[in-house]
C-alpha cells in the first residue's frame, strides 16, 4: 500500500514545479498562441476575396517569433479585407498558411511595408519622386496635393499646325468627259502652305496643382548611425513615393525633373471624391491683379 504521506509529498513538489514552470514562462514573456490561417484547398490566383468563402481557410494555432507571425493571415485582417475587397496577387496552396503578401487589398496591413498591395484600383501607380519639397512631418500614410512652379519656358513661342483638307479641282475633267473625249484627266491638287497658329503663353512664373489627394505610399530618409552605435537615426527627407491616376504620371515625373515640384499635406477632413475638382492656377499677372484689387476694395470701403 502506497504511503499517503508520499503521496502528498510528491503531489506538493509537483505543484511547486508546476508553479515554477508557470513563473518563469510568466517572466521570460512567453506570447500566447497566434491563430493563423491556412488553405484547406487550393486558391488561384486572380481570385476576387470575395469569392472565397469562410470554409476554404483552417485556423492553426502557433506560437513563436512575433514578426514572422504578423506576416500571416489571421482571422480579425481577414474579416478587415473582406470588408475592404480585393484579388489573390499569387497562388495559395493546399495546406499552406496564407502569407499577408498574397492579398492585394486595401485592409491589408501589409499595403504599409508592400505599396502594390493597395492598387486595386487598375488606374492607379505608385511613384518615386526625388525632387519634391516637402513638410518635414510628412509620413507614410498622409494625403498630398502636387503643386508644380515653372519660373519660365525656354521656348517663349509654341505653334501648332492645323491640317486642312483641300477639295481635289477636277472641274476640267469633268468637262471633258462631257465633250466625249477620251480618258480621264486627273484634277491638279493645291497643297497650301500651312499657317502656324500661336498660342499665346501665360505670364511666368505659374504655379499648377497637378494631382489632388495623392496618398504616400513611403517615406525615404537620410539614415545614419547613432554615436553610440547601436541604432540608426532618421535625417531629412530625401524622397516620397505617392499613389496617383495613371494618367497624371507624365506629368508628375515631368514636373519632378524639370519643375519645381511641392507637396502639401491635407486636412483628415478632406473629402478626395468632392474636393478633387481642377484648380484655376496662378501665375504672375494674377498676383498683380490681386493686389490691384484688395487697394481698390480697401480705398472704396474707406
Amino acid at each position: 500500500m502506497v504511503n499517503k504521506r508520499l503521496l502528498i509529498i510528491g503531489a506538493a513538489v509537483a505543484i511547486i514545479f508546476g508553479g515554477a514552470i508557470f513563473a518563469l514562462s510568466f517572466m521570460n514573456g512567453t506570447e500566447p498562441p497566434v491563430e493563423i490561417l491556412a488553405a484547406r484547398q487550393d486558391i488561384a490566383e486572380g481570385t476576387l476575396v470575395e469569392d472565397i468563402p469562410d470554409e476554404t481557410f483552417a485556423r492553426i494555432p502557433l506560437s513563436g517569433d512575433e514578426t514572422l507571425l504578423s506576416s500571416y493571415l489571421t482571422e480579425t485582417v481577414w474579416q478587415q479585407i473582406k470588408l475592404a475587397g480585393g484579388i489573390l496577387i499569387s497562388d495559395i496552396y493546399q495546406y499552406e498558411a496564407i502569407p499577408l503578401s498574397a492579398i492585394a487589398s486595401d485592409g491589408n496591413p501589409k499595403v504599409v511595408d508592400i505599396p502594390r498591395l493597395g492598387l486595386t484600383d487598375p488606374n492607379l501607380v505608385v511613384v518615386s519622386l526625388t525632387s519634391v519639397s516637402v513638410p518635414h512631418g510628412i509620413k507614410t500614410g498622409d494625403y498630398v496635393d502636387l503643386i508644380v512652379a515653372v519660373e519660365s519656358a525656354q521656348e517663349q513661342v509654341f505653334t501648332l499646325i492645323q491640317t486642312q483638307n483641300i477639295e481635289t479641282l477636277s472641274e476640267a475633267g469633268a468637262e471633258l468627259e462631257e465633250e466625249g473625249e477620251e480618258g480621264e484627266v486627273p484634277g491638279p491638287t493645291i497643297t497650301p502652305t500651312p499657317e502656324p497658329t500661336p498660342v499665346l503663353e501665360p505670364a511666368y512664373p505659374l504655379a499648377k496643382v497637378i494631382v489632388m489627394s495623392a496618398r504616400v505610399a513611403d517615406v525615404q530618409r537620410d539614415r545614419t548611425v547613432s554615436a553610440s552605435g547601436d541604432r540608426l537615426v532618421l535625417g531629412k527627407v530625401t524622397g516620397i513615393d505617392v499613389v496617383i491616376p495613371r494618367v497624371a504620371q507624365e506629368f508628375v515625373l515631368m514636373a519632378d525633373t524639370a519643375g519645381n515640384l511641392a507637396a502639401s499635406i491635407l486636412s483628415p477632413m478632406v473629402d478626395a471624391e468632392t474636393d478633387g475638382g481642377p484648380t484655376l492656377g496662378a501665375h504672375f499677372e494674377d498676383l498683380l491683379d490681386l493686389f490691384v484689387a484688395d487697394r481698390n476694395a480697401l480705398k472704396d470701403s474707406e
